[in-house]
């Protein structure tokens, strides 16, 4: 385990450290470790060539939450771009909204490890079998995001993300959708907290497509994300079907 724990805790929180050391622990011991069992070296510079701005574009709507009373958050990045500088690390920039409170926010991302899949997935019935996928696996990092002070109700979100990747016959790394109707697939996984500007209390707040990590029972969906009617309350009214994302979908990221 301890390649995951070079990623250094950005919170002293116990809450929060509790989780990011459940959520590493789980990527390290998988459920199914033929397919999601990890390579222990840590693949990170041999990476640093990709650009990975189009994989950090959600393919469906982001599932998200905040506080312990699971309240809907809305995650929407309207732009990423790549370090020129510093190849593993991404500007974003984009919006969250809670009931109506709608806020700005830009920060970075930055991938600390890359880790390779033991095996690959080449989806169900393995129908990419013949494709020629070179490999496969994981990418690790943290984030930071700032709000806009002059704004409402605003603070920084800051946690560890997950993205699932595979390298395709050319040589390419593409976002991975291989299985998006297995009922554990899920992408870009965020974990942490949300922290008010002036104020000492922390949040937790997570969010991701599909799943979302640490939900509890507001999520009592098998086969796909689905509300548990106690939080419906919580600004979970609206959610849509086309929302949560049946398949891989369209690219969805607002330039505005």
């Amino acid at each position: 385990m301890k390649h995951f724990y070079l990623i250094f805790l950005l919170s002293t929180t116990q809450a929060f450290c509790q989780q990011t050391s459940d959520w590493l622990n789980s990527l390290e011991n998988p459920r199914d470790p033929f397919f999601h069992g990890l390579k222990p070296d840590n693949q990170l510079t041999n990476y640093l060539s990709h650009d990975l701005s189009e994989l950090l574009k959600p393919r469906t709507e982001f599932l998200g939450y905040i506080g312990d009373d699971f309240r809907r958050i809305e995650v929407t990045f309207t732009s990423i771009t790549q370090n020129e500088n510093i190849p593993n690390q991404y500007f974003v920039s984009g919006k969250t909204t809670v009931f109506k409170n709608t806020c700005d926010f830009e920060g970075t991302i930055t991938f600390e490890q890359f880790r390779e899949f033991k095996n690959m997935n080449y989806g169900l019935d393995s129908m990419y079998a013949n494709s020629g996928f070179k490999a496969q696996g994981i990418a690790i990092g943290k984030y930071l995001f700032s709000e806009n002070a002059k704004q409402n109700h605003v603070g920084i979100f800051e946690g560890i993300m997950t993205l699932w990747w595979y390298v395709d016959k050319n040589g390419q790394i593409q976002y991975d959708n291989l299985s998006p109707y297995s009922d554990s697939y899920k992408n870009n996984q965020y974990i942490g907290i949300w922290s008010e500007y002036g104020k000492n209390s922390e949040r937790p707040c997570n969010w991701g497509e599909r799943r979302i990590p640490f939900s509890g029972d507001l999520d009592i969906g098998a086969g796909e994300f689905s509300v548990n009617p106690r939080y419906r309350n919580k600004g979970w009214e609206a959610l849509k079907k086309s929302e949560i994302g049946e398949s891989e979908g369209a690219v969805r990221i607002n330039e505005n």
